[in-house]
């Protein structure tokens, strides 16, 4: 679920630690996604993320 939510296998960092630390941010944008409003997927959500500024703020603000 995790590779086809951020389409991981596409990603061409490899250099360094850059695998490392985007896994790292994409596990904790993840948990965000998956906490905030359990009645929509989390496809819809970062759909809807992108398109309204204010539904990202409203997702960002449910978590604790």
């Amino acid at each position: 679920m995790f590779d086809a939510a951020f389409d991981e296998d596409r990603a061409r960092n490899r250099k360094d630690h850059n695998a490392e630390n985007l896994a790292v941010i994409r596990k904790r944008a993840l948990n965000v996604f998956k906490r905030t409003r359990p009645d929509m997927s989390i496809r819809r959500k970062r759909k809807r993320s992108g398109w309204s500024d204010a539904f990202a703020r409203s997702v960002l603000g449910q978590r604790r």
